[in-house]
């Protein structure tokens, strides 16, 4: 038998015993002296099930201090509360008595604060409940932390908050997503958080160009070295017009040198999502030496982009491992495929054509 199907089996009769409660009343923790990798596994295999988990099934994996990856959306504590209230009860110093008669939005605040509490070690975690940071301030070995939107756990506003303080304390923070960050919040993210390599979905390019003007305004003209960021994932230009004809005007009029400056800046992104307002800023791309994934969008263009795309790739397409295209035109697909002769995949918004049927690449993956 493999060893890998060995190691689920085991994993599932493990989680078989941990419905039946046969640990209920141990004393301590079971789980509290295993290895992180082992409490990891465990509580992935779990979330890997259809069927979302009850928090009485895990409470003792949530418990043990031994988890590293924490992926709490998919708990909800319906029908499980007084479980919950005596669950904190027990590893607290406040009494919850009376919470069960709250909000389950309430409720799961203060299951998560708790379990974050517990579990100090913490390298990856996932959100869609707003807890407050500052139960994980300090926490250095933090490198991953996710919001996310959609539930209803989120605030009825579905803005999270963001404590730059807590921010700044989790000095190997690698990845931030907080849903709607705003161009002065995201401004101060970069600049307290000198490792992130990626910001999730939020586009940065304004915030880029404030960090940019700062900088030349205090004479550091020449934007290398120790002020370059770490970003590896950036979405650059806005992809939704909620602005009127003058303010849509004058973005695009500048969008040329918010990107030179982001470029400048992120040096070392390999991942871009890039919403192009004008053609010419494309040609910023040839600088980024790194750049292996492309989701490139011409629709807020309004210009024929087709040539100058074309003279990108023949400088980038060496590089390029995964291109997406979407626009409101056709563009050949056998030239972009002998521009891009490494891609592993091509996605594109129009239907596929080719100049010359007989040269194109028919068993390329589209």
């Amino acid at each position: 038998m493999p060893l890998a199907s060995l190691c689920r089996i085991c994993l599932d009769r493990i989680y078989d015993f941990l419905k039946e409660e046969m640990w209920k009343l141990c004393i301590p923790n079971p789980f509290s002296e295993l290895p992180t990798q082992a409490v990891d596994n465990m509580m992935e295999l779990i979330l890997s099930h259809e069927e979302y988990p009850k928090i009485g099934d895990v409470i003792l994996l949530l418990t043990s201090g031994r988890l590293t990856r924490l992926d709490l959306r998919a708990f909800v504590p319906d029908g499980e509360e007084d479980l919950i209230v005596r669950a904190i009860d027990t590893r607290s110093s406040t009494s919850f008595q009376n919470l069960s008669s709250h909000s389950k939005k309430l409720l799961m605040i203060y299951l998560v604060r708790n379990i974050l509490s517990w579990n100090p070690y913490i390298e990856e975690l996932h959100l869609d409940i707003d807890p407050g940071l500052d139960v994980i301030r300090n926490y250095q070995n933090l490198r991953v932390l996710r919001f996310y939107n959609g539930s209803w756990k989120v605030c009825g506003d579905k803005v999270f908050s963001v404590d730059l303080s807590v921010l700044s304390s989790l000095r190997n923070l690698e990845v931030l997503q907080v849903p709607y960050m705003d161009t002065d919040v995201m401004t101060s993210v970069l600049l307290i958080c000198p490792k992130l390599i990626s910001i999730g979905l939020n586009d940065s390019l304004d915030s880029l160009e404030v960090i940019a003007q700062r900088l030349m305004k205090n004479s550091l003209v020449n934007i290398e070295g120790g002020n370059q960021f770490q970003l590896r994932r950036c979405v650059w230009g806005k992809d939704f017009w909620h602005i009127d004809l003058h303010e849509r005007n004058e973005y695009k009029s500048k969008f040329c040198d918010k990107m030179r400056f982001a470029v400048s800046l992120c040096p070392l992104v390999q991942q871009l999502i890039f919403h192009v307002h004008d053609k010419d800023a494309i040609k910023a791309l040839r600088f980024l030496k790194q750049l292996n994934l492309l989701r490139i969008d011409f629709n807020k263009c309004g210009e024929d982009f087709v040539q100058d795309l074309f003279e990108l790739l023949q400088e980038i397409g060496p590089q390029l491992k995964h291109f997406s295209l979407n626009c409101r035109c056709r563009v050949p697909v056998d030239i972009i495929l002998d521009c891009c002769p490494l891609l592993q995949s091509l996605e594109i918004g129009f239907p596929p054509f080719a100049n010359n049927s007989l040269d194109a690449s028919s068993d390329f993956p589209l």
